[in-house]
């Protein structure tokens, strides 16, 4: 189920083209000793850090997922899915970690009486947040695909047990994709036919592809965020 839907959705993806930001994001450097400039520079720089981190993280996502072996030997399936389950924890906590710190930068914001200040730091966060919110979405996803193999393995122990129940009592059963055995029937010669569903492979190949195709949205808002880096720290 999880896997049809994947399919369908980056089936049916076309990407946007975006207006590109000309700066880059980075983590704020020097401000004044203030308490004020302090708190805002250090919630600043946690969230820039968690969207950056979650950015190589991202990559790393991609990599596996494009190389990564599901429908073979199955100690190397165990630790495949382990290693992208860490990856999956590791992006949502950082885009979690990185988003409370945008709700902090707009408290500071709704609270500054410096009038540039408060739009220009309105602005980042929400730009910031935006890049944060896309890699939460795509550690989601990559849970919900995760899922899907989980789905998918206990699929094929319910079609065993299904096949012994046929061959014992003669309970009809589904057919076999497997082309060295061949399709048990019911009593009546009958077989119950369901789509052939994509080997987990190509999903982790299709997710790779999806996921791919939403990193420029996301390079997209750090830039925009970055352009408001100057404002949002004006009078620091």
């Amino acid at each position: 189920m999880f896997a049809y839907l994947l399919v369908a959705a980056v089936a049916a993806a076309t990407p946007q083209p975006a207006p590109q930001p000309t700066t880059t994001l980075k983590e704020i450097g020097h401000v004044r000793a203030t308490a004020a400039c302090a708190e805002l520079a250090v919630h600043a720089n946690s969230a820039i850090s968690s969207a950056l981190r979650n950015d190589l993280l991202l990559t790393e996502t991609i990599g596996k997922l494009h190389a990564v072996d599901l429908d073979g030997n199955p100690i190397t399936r165990r630790n495949n899915l382990q290693e992208l389950g860490n990856l999956a924890k590791d992006l949502r906590a950082q885009a979690v970690s990185g988003d409370r710190e945008v709700q902090r930068l707009r408290d500071i914001a709704a609270k500054s009486n410096d009038a540039t200040q408060k739009q220009e730091l309105k602005k980042f966060a929400d730009q910031l947040g935006g890049a944060l919110y896309r890699q939460k979405r795509i550690a989601n996803d990559l849970n919900g695909l995760l899922a899907a193999f989980d789905y998918h393995e206990m699929s094929k122990l319910d079609e065993n047990t299904i096949q012994i129940n046929m061959l014992t009592i003669g309970v009809p059963t589904y057919q076999t994709d497997r082309p060295d055995e061949k399709a048990a029937q019911g009593p009546m010669g009958r077989v119950n036919n369901i789509p052939k569903q994509p080997s987990d492979n190509i999903l982790a190949a299709h997710a790779a592809n999806d996921f791919e195709l939403r990193l420029p949205d996301i390079t997209n808002d750090e830039g925009l965020a970055a352009e408001h880096t100057a404002g949002a720290v004006s009078g620091c």
